[in-house]
């Protein structure tokens, strides 16, 4: 008794063997980040593909409601690539950084990065990754160099001063 028909087993095979194989590949970590207000932040999207194969156009997004918008403001985001060449494997990657330079609490959502290429349409989205931006817990409070404990510690040492040429003489 035959299991599989010959017919059978050969489209099983051609169509397991047939997959297409990503010609680019997205990565980046799974973590949220939380950072402060003020603060800087620099989120990394490495894409990973043949160079033969595509020419690469990468981007990364945002979202803070229903909708992904591409990030291209100039004056709140600087986006910076540089790529490298792994020639053991015939493969380039590309590291595409997102730098926002002074963080809003605006600037809390979820971000996305995405490369496609160019010659056959072939596109790779990494995963959402949240950021959230918390409030500075010192905004609009000011630092005195001389506050009333440090008056207070002034005052004591000028009188104890007094004191002991007083008792000196």
């Amino acid at each position: 008794m035959q299991i599989f028909h010959p017919t059978v087993a050969f489209l099983i095979m051609f169509v397991l063997c047939s997959q297409p194989t990503s010609a680019v590949i997205v990565r980046y970590p799974r973590e949220p980040v939380t950072q402060t207000e003020g603060l800087s932040l620099s989120l990394k999207c490495t894409v990973e593909y043949r160079k033969k194969d595509c020419d690469i156009e990468a981007k990364w997004w945002y979202t803070n409601s229903y909708e992904l918008l591409p990030i291209m403001d100039p004056n709140t985001y600087l986006i910076t690539v540089n790529e490298t060449e792994l020639e053991t494997k015939k493969l380039r990657l590309r590291n595409i950084f997102l730098t926002i330079s002074s963080l809003k609490l605006q600037d809390s959502g979820l971000y996305q990065c995405d490369a496609k290429c160019l010659d056959s349409g072939t596109q790779a989205k990494g995963h959402l990754v949240a950021v959230n931006i918390t409030a500075d817990p010192y905004k609009g409070l000011k630092v005195s160099t001389w506050s009333g404990q440090l008056k207070a510690d002034a005052a004591a040492l000028a009188f104890s001063t007094i004191l002991l040429l007083l008792r000196c003489y």
